[in-house]
């Protein structure tokens, strides 16, 4: 007859150690710090969908409110958009994070690997 156990009974709690009990507790602390994380990434994904929301609401408020304006002959809609556009472009002009001249270059070849006198 074959007696054949199951793992959890062949080590018991006696059996552990002060370093697999180190281990455990550090475990316990990795999985909370990252299920906060998860929480707070979840919070800030539901932040950004209002935020988007947000701005659709109010690109489509002002959208026809310049349209109606444009209707009634008070607005010349060609002349409103060079006016936004150049607006625009004076705004990325002064912020230096979004000029493609801001950026490092980017290296274009990698660099060869010198071969090994033991290969």
């Amino acid at each position: 007859m074959l007696v054949v156990q199951p793992p959890s009974v062949r080590v018991g709690p006696a059996d552990t150690t002060p370093n697999e009990e180190h281990l455990l507790e550090r475990l316990t602390i990795l999985e909370s710090t990252l299920e906060r994380l998860a929480e707070r990434l979840e919070q800030g994904l539901k932040l950004l969908l209002r935020q988007s929301e947000t701005a659709y609401t109010n690109h489509a408020l002002v959208k026809s409110l310049v349209e109606m304006l444009n209707e009634c002959g008070v607005v010349d809609n060609d002349r409103l958009e060079s006016m936004w556009r150049a607006e625009c472009a004076k705004l990325d002009e002064k912020s230096p994070e979004s000029s493609a001249s801001a950026l490092p270059p980017k290296k274009t070849r990698k660099a060869k690997r010198k071969a090994s006198a033991s290969g």
